[in-house]
């Protein structure tokens, strides 16, 4: 007969089966070889069935009552307390107290953790107290909470299978948990840390104010947010825990240095490696010490390691500025196709070679994705894309900015290595030849996007005077794959401008930052204001003429004022009193008519669409308290303010510095290309909206032809089918010939969408595996929201205002400016014409390179974007203060 031991000491437990120690003890001495453990041993899953043997093989949870009452009175052998106080006294003589913990053999599993349901007794500091403990730990075995716990779980009630963990307490100044996939999404981008002062306990079974570390897996980047820790556990004099004050200044103090996080994050993951899944782990430090406590699988949300193949990060940035709320199937299917065709096109025209784009077919393809009617980029798709072309790192960086990402990842996929011969011969004369391509792009952008307006416009003028009303769906089918070849085919120049853009900005800012002692990182925003010519801009300047001719004249303001608007194009038009007006009405409807509030959306509607929305707007700049708001001459007085200060500061800095002639014609040249690649950028992308006003209007004469031909019931309903289906329908190879049915099932879903707040996922999430299934990262987006009076966003425009906030859902919905600061969840070029009327604005979502904001610091406005919780904190007719440079808005109580 194998005989079994009670106690195994600390020198043993590393090659002791989980069967005997159990899993806690069995986990923790898995890693031992790499992380510090306190001096342990443990009293062997053989005890508890001896000191129940009558009871052994008994079923039922009859027994229960009576092992617990045999259990709290059998005495220990003599035998079992001397093998106990082997082990035990050497610790309490050197002035050691110990915890004494559970580790049952289905503990800290794959599936199941038992986390509290078993009990852990601490600052036990003599040998009758430990002989209680260990009884207290072995009747948790046959607790109600335990029996319940295990049955849930399809476990027998009842096991016997209990070892016991003995450890020397010891007695840290911080602990926590750390985990090495987020614990409630298994997203493994970041290792958690969650850490108080005093001993772990307090964060455990407390629950306790705490600290929240973010630590990136690849970059090793940390996040920090620092709770305000009031008290702490600690251990009393005479053995007891025991909570107690925080020491004043260490309340808001971190509990962790930067090289605790860091060992820690180490640490963590090497254990991640050594046990094969994702890691909960409990941590002291003492006296600089770092102390593994426990280390068991995170089992609540967790699937099987992500695969780089299977892992998906999606974040909708700034392309929320174009794609607000649900987007239809029809706009998601052609934005899909266009993004995918013009991002190949760039990448061929930069010099990569065709092999190499079509090896990356799968990410050009799916840069973009929808969930919940919600468009997303693809993140992980575009940091590929960008890995093909030189320089990845500063990429990266400028694209993150011109993005807006809040949150920077690391591809960790990396690239196989090749041989020196291949790297050289191979790899480097093709990096030469790439760049020279981009280099050669760059000096001749102004050409390129020369060549583009000429284009651009030769076809659109051609397509622009077609009526597709009563044209056969074949014809209309045929002039879309025209369209198609020619435009987007050809849509390099706006793609190459972006790339050149991306780069100068980003470049501009950190000379800024470097030359210019430009410690808040704004500075390039005032230089690249003012340049003029912005097409976005234009609308805006048309509208204050027209506001400022009514209001020169007695009669038509009356009428644009007071009767209703529904009427008033037709009013107007018939009227010959107003023929100037008329006039600069009919010019913004030929030159901006396009334009509207998520124009970029096929199922919107237009300034043409709606004609009585441009009469609204003019009817609110009348009726507002400052007409200086519709002054074109001010606004642009303000713009060049704002511009002359920023250069003034930087070439005043440059002087100061070493061979400054030098650095200020680099400084200048940069600051050349930056500004007149924004330009271009702002209106190439008017380009981009005509086209999808002429797609649009294609579209809706197809519905309508449906619409005749009892195919759909409406012509709106075109936009819930996808162009293939559309397309496929026409040309006969459709795999489904009941569209509308198609059409129904996609309205009560995307219905469902709207209604219900709720379903709309994070700015940022995470997939795995099928992404419509396997989603994590779902947590509310505001659980971490600032409750304080002070929001940071990122700083756009400088400028100081402070007064009433008017926050707007819906431009469409703004009948008077009732506030000085506008306050948006997010904006898109159609949202230019409101802009004038406020001194300053701020929005939730986009970057400084968001089209709008470009817009609004070239009209000289102070603005702050991507400030987070913004609408949730901020309501219409409160009082704050923005700063413009820095950043912050300040929300003003009553009395301040």
């Amino acid at each position: 007969m194998i005989d079994v031991p009670l106690v195994i000491p600390n020198a043993e437990l590393h090659h002791a089966p989980r069967a005997l120690i159990g899993g806690k003890a069995h986990q923790l001495f898995q890693v031992r070889s790499f992380a510090s453990i306190p001096t342990s041993f443990v009293v062997t899953t053989a005890a508890l069935p001896r000191l129940l043997h009558e009871y052994v093989g008994l079923s039922g949870e009859e027994t229960l009552p009576k092992m617990r009452d045999h259990l709290s009175h059998v005495a220990l052998p003599d035998d079992w307390i001397q093998q106990i106080r082997n082990e035990a006294e050497p610790l309490f003589a050197a002035g050691k107290r110990l915890a004494v913990r559970s580790s049952a053999v289905s503990e800290d599993g794959q599936s199941l953790s038992f986390a509290g349901i078993h009990t852990s007794v601490l600052g036990v500091d003599n040998l009758n107290d430990l002989l209680s403990a260990l009884r207290q730990v072995w009747l948790s075995a046959l607790s109600p909470r335990a029996i319940s716990y295990r049955k849930q779980h399809g476990l027998l009630a009842v096991s016997l299978e209990m070892a016991v963990l003995v450890q020397e307490l010891i007695p840290t100044e911080s602990a926590g948990v750390c985990f090495t996939c987020d614990p409630t999404t298994a997203s493994d981008q970041q290792i958690v840390i969650h850490s108080v002062w005093g001993l772990g306990e307090g964060l455990v079974s407390h629950g306790l104010a705490h600290d929240i570390f973010y630590v990136d897996r690849h970059t090793r980047t940390v996040r920090q947010q620092l709770g305000h820790k009031t008290t702490r556990l600690t251990i009393g004099q005479s053995g007891e825990v025991q909570m107690v004050d925080v020491q004043a200044d260490h309340c808001a103090a971190s509990s962790l240095s930067e090289h605790d996080v860091q060992h820690l994050a180490k640490t963590a993951i090497l254990a991640e490696t050594r046990l094969g899944s994702y890691q909960d782990i409990e941590f002291g430090v003492s006296d600089g010490q770092l102390y593994l406590f426990q280390t068991r699988p995170v089992t609540a949300t967790q699937p099987a390691p992500l695969s780089n193949d299977s892992h998906q990060v999606w974040d909708n940035s700034n392309i929320i500025e174009s794609y607000s709320g649900t987007t239809t199937p029809m706009t998601f299917s052609f934005i899909r196709r266009a993004y995918s065709i013009v991002y190949r096109c760039f990448a061929e025209v930069m010099g990569i070679s065709a092999a190499n784009v079509e090896q990356h077919r799968d990410a050009f393809d799916n840069m973009l994705g929808i969930f919940r009617g919600r468009v997303y980029y693809n993140l992980k798709n575009w940091y590929r894309l960008i890995r093909l072309f030189p320089g990845y790192e500063y990429n990266r960086t400028y694209m993150e900015a011109m993005m807006g990402v809040k949150q920077s990842m690391t591809l960790a996929d990396a690239s196989p290595p090749v041989s020196s011969i291949r790297r050289w011969f191979v790899e480097f004369p093709a990096l030469c030849l790439l760049l020279a391509r981009c280099f050669l792009n760059f000096i001749r952008i102004r050409p390129i996007v020369a060549r583009f307006d000429l284009h651009f416009q030769r076809h659109y003028d051609e397509w622009s005077r077609i009526d597709f009303r009563g044209m056969p769906p074949q014809q209309i089918a045929a002039l879309y794959d025209m369209m198609e070849g020619k435009m987007l085919w050809n849509w390099k120049a706006p793609i190459i401008n972006d790339f050149y853009v991306m780069v100068f900005y980003g470049v501009l800012k950190a000379l800024c930052r470097k030359w210019c002692h430009d410690t808040s990182g704004t500075m390039q925003n005032g230089l690249v204001s003012g340049s003029g010519g912005l097409l976005s801009e234009a609308p805006a300047r048309l509208l204050m003429q027209m506001t400022h001719v009514a209001d020169s004249d007695s009669a038509l303001r009356r009428i644009i004022i007071t009767e209703d608007v529904e009427i008033l194009p037709s009013r107007i038009a018939n009227d010959e009193r107003f023929v100037e007006f008329q006039c600069l009405v009919q010019r913004f409807l030929d030159d901006f008519g396009l334009r509207s509030p998520s124009e970029l959306k096929l199922e919107s509607t237009s300034y043409r669409d709606e004609p009585q929305r441009i009469y609204q707007l003019i009817r609110s700049y009348l009726q507002t308290k400052n007409p200086a708001i519709w002054n074109a001459d001010k606004i642009r007085e303000r713009e060049l303010a704002v511009r002359h200060q920023a250069e003034t500061q930087a070439f005043a800095a440059l002087r100061s510095r070493r061979r400054w002639w030098f650095r200020r014609r680099v400084f200048q040249w940069v600051l050349s290309n930056a500004r007149q690649g924004i330009v271009n950028r702002e209106n190439m992308r008017f380009a981009r909206t005509r086209v999808y006003g002429i797609l649009r209007s294609m579209l809706r004469a197809m519905g309508q032809t449906f619409t005749e031909h009892g195919v759909l019931q409406s012509r709106e309903d075109i936009f819930y089918l996808t162009l293939d289906e559309v397309w496929s329908y026409v040309r006969g190879t459709a795999v489904s010939a009941n569209l509308q049915g198609l059409v129904d099932t996609r309205r009560r879903e995307y219905a469902g969408y709207e209604q219900d707040q709720l379903a709309a996922l994070p700015n940022r999430f995470e997939t795995a595996g099928l992404p419509y299934v396997d989603l994590i990262n779902t947590q509310s987006r505001t659980a971490s929201q600032n409750l304080s009076d002070t929001l940071q966003g990122v700083g756009c425009c400088p400028g100081l205002v402070s007064g009433m906030t008017q926050v707007v859902r819906d431009p469409n919905d703004v009948s008077a400016f009732e506030g000085q600061i506008l306050v948006a969840e997010h904006t898109d070029p159609g949202w230019v014409a409101l802009f004038p009327a406020f001194a300053g604005i701020l929005v939730e979502r986009g970057s400084v390179l968001s089209h709008s904001a470009i817009v609004a610091r070239e009209m000289g406005i102070p603005t702050i974007v991507s400030v987070a919780g913004l609408t949730n904190r901020v309501q219409s007719g409160q009082h704050v203060e923005m700063d413009g440079r820095a950043g912050t808005v300040r929300l003003i109580r009553t009395g301040d």
